[in-house]
Order: C-alpha cells, then sequence, then structure tokens
C-alpha cells in the first residue's frame, strides 16, 4: 500500500454524502496513511436568532455528514461543525486544533455556495442581486482565505504544508452549462490560490494549488446545476481521454499533499484533457 501520507494530519472539508467529491478524497488521503480531521456544515453556539427550519436544516446537515464519515472514513475519524460564513465558527475550529496540539500538514478547500441556482436553474447573471453576488463570494472564495488565516495565525500550519481547492473550467471560460455567477466566485478563488502561495511560500514553504476537474454530477452540489448532465456527455466525447474520474481527482490531491514536492501557485487540470479545446 502506497502510504506516501502516513504520518501526516489532512484538514477535509466539503464533504455531504458518500458522493461528495471531497469524501473520495479523503478515503485516498487515508489509504495513504493520513490521519484525517472533517468539517461538515451544522449548529454551532455562534449561530444566532435562527428560523425552527433552519435549525432542522443544519442538524439534518450535520447528523448526515457524521453518519457519511462514520460509516465510509470509521469512527475513528475526527468530525467538527463549521459554517464558513462566521468567523467565530472558523476560530471556534481553529482553537480545537490548538487544544488538540495539532499539527497540520495539508487542507482540501471543497466548499462553494451559490443562491443563484435553484431547482435545477440558474439565474441569468444580469439579474443576480448584490446580496446574492457577496453571498457565492464569501462562501466560495474568501473562505479559504479565512480558514488558512485562522491557522496561520495559531501558527497550526507545518512548514512546507500543503492547501488545495477544489475549482472549475468555469472560472476561465463560458462553460457549455450555466455557471454563470459561480463561475466569477471561483475566479476569484483561483486568483486567491495564486497569491497565498506568494506570500505562504515565501513565509512557511506552504504550496497552495487549486485543480479543475471534470463536470461531475454524482454529488450533491453537482446534481443541481443546470445543463450539467449534458456538459458531462459533451465533455466526456470531446476530451482526448474522456471525463477524469473521481479516483483520478483524488490521486492528484494526494499528490498534491506530498511533502516537498515544490508545486506551487498553479491551476491544475483533472479533465481528461477537455481545457485544450478551444
Amino acid at each position: 500500500m502506497n502510504q506516501t501520507l502516513k504520518g501526516r494530519t489532512v484538514i477535509i472539508t466539503g464533504i455531504t454524502d458518500a458522493s461528495s467529491l471531497a469524501l473520495i478524497i479523503a478515503k485516498e488521503c487515508k489509504d495513504q496513511g493520513a490521519k484525517l480531521i472533517c468539517t461538515g456544515l451544522g449548529k454551532t453556539p455562534f449561530h444566532k436568532n435562527l428560523s425552527e427550519n433552519s435549525i432542522n436544516f443544519l442538524d439534518r446537515t450535520y447528523s448526515d455528514f457524521q453518519n457519511t464519515v462514520k460509516q465510509e472514513l470509521g469512527k475513528d475519524v475526527v468530525t467538527f461543525p463549521l459554517d464558513v460564513t462566521i468567523q467565530e465558527s472558523i476560530d471556534s475550529f481553529a482553537d480545537f486544533l490548538l487544544e488538540k496540539k495539532e499539527t497540520i500538514h495539508s487542507l482540501l478547500h471543497s466548499i462553494a455556495m451559490d443562491k443563484t441556482i435553484r431547482q435545477g436553474k440558474v439565474k441569468p447573471i444580469m439579474t443576480v442581486s448584490r446580496e446574492e453576488f457577496m453571498d457565492a463570494m464569501n462562501v466560495s472564495s474568501f473562505s479559504l482565505l479565512a480558514i488558512v488565516q485562522s491557522l496561520y495565525n495559531r501558527n497550526l500550519l507545518s512548514k512546507g504544508a500543503s492547501i488545495v481547492a477544489l475549482s472549475y473550467l468555469g472560472a476561465e471560460k463560458v462553460v457549455i452549462h450555466p455557471y454563470k455567477n459561480i463561475g466569477v466566485a471561483k475566479a476569484a478563488l483561483e486568483r486567491l490560490v495564486k497569491e497565498m502561495a506568494m506570500e505562504l511560500g515565501k513565509e512557511k514553504e506552504i504550496q497552495v494549488n487549486a485543480i479543475r476537474f471534470s463536470p461531475y454530477r454524482a454529488s450533491k452540489a453537482g446534481s443541481a446545476i443546470e445543463g450539467l448532465e449534458e456538459a458531462e456527455i459533451h465533455c466526456h466525447t470531446s476530451a482526448p481521454l474522456g471525463n477524469a474520474l473521481a479516483k483520478d481527482l483524488a490521486e492528484e490531491v494526494c499528490y498534491l499533499f506530498r511533502p516537498s514536492n515544490r508545486i506551487t501557485g498553479e491551476i491544475r487540470h483533472v479533465d481528461g484533457g477537455y481545457h485544450i479545446r478551444g
């Protein structure tokens, strides 16, 4: 068995169910020897004035997350509720790690949200409100910086740590299916990756990269995007190697999580080569 990540602690964000890309990546990390710490959306002491529906949603979401982690990754995996829209929640997670004397070697950012995608429909960009735009930016882009800042300020990130954010070709191009508002947020995420790679690399040899993956409908997020089934078929037939598999993505993330590989500031593609098409 390949134990490249043995002795290394990896934070995995974004697990929702057994089909989520974050879970598949977590499995590969564990297979390669990593110790996992997984975060999921759930109710925290910092949520205030919530409606009964909101409380039920957060409780149900976190319960599903915990059950998925226990069933798929094992009961020994540490889980923690995290809402990246609340700074106190992020800091509470970092304080928890500090209290446990954890040293973080790798972080997977697999968090995105766009309220302009509802019931399989994507709003035209010219109808997106300021609130919708900023919400997508906050969750899908700024959350990367907010989490890393909180870990960095507590000296939780090891020298030579590796951070990987999941992105998509829609951050750069108008893709075959509507991506619109979330595409703008992902573009900001990729720009953040490069700035963070420069600063963190100079200061602590920390690597920061992003990966664009093939269209993927199996996850809860993917199934909500309009036209993704058609895009999945189109990309599979058009790409030189067809669509990449979730396993391919997981192996690439683990490759970037290896110590001292001197790869940083990259926007890598795991999409069967689809990105080379005009």
